[in-house]
């Protein structure tokens, strides 16, 4: 260590414990990512080799491969709609309550609710 230190002979030890403590920083920040790399790597190779295991995976059972889930379409194979607006809100000009607003959207949707207390 005297080669590469640049403290004096007697503080090589400040040295070697400032070393300790970053590597300990290190493996502190980078230990639980790195486990759950890992983790999802012995997951995704578990599922995948169970999937062909008959009785156990799911081309036994006639079931298709899990797909991730669609943005774009609803399980249903509806298509999904997105938008930051919601309709029926009047504009600022109009300044009308917002109880107003949803008692509009209850009557246009039909739905009623059952025994509830809220009016």
């Amino acid at each position: 260590m005297s080669w590469f230190s640049i403290l004096p002979e007697p503080f090589v030890f400040v040295e070697t414990w400032v070393v300790r403590f970053f590597l300990f920083l290190g493996i502190l920040s980078i230990g639980p990512w790195a486990l759950l790399i890992i983790y999802d790597a012995i997951l995704y190779v578990f599922r995948t080799a169970t999937y062909e295991i008959p009785y156990i995976g799911g081309r036994a059972r006639h079931r298709p491969r899990p797909r991730a889930p669609s943005l774009s379409e609803r399980p249903s194979g509806y298509p999904r709609r997105f938008s930051l607006t919601l309709s029926g809100v009047p504009t600022p000009a109009e300044a009308i309550d917002t109880v107003s607003v949803l008692q509009k959207r209850k009557e246009k949707s039909g739905y009623e609710r059952d025994g509830s207390a809220a009016e």
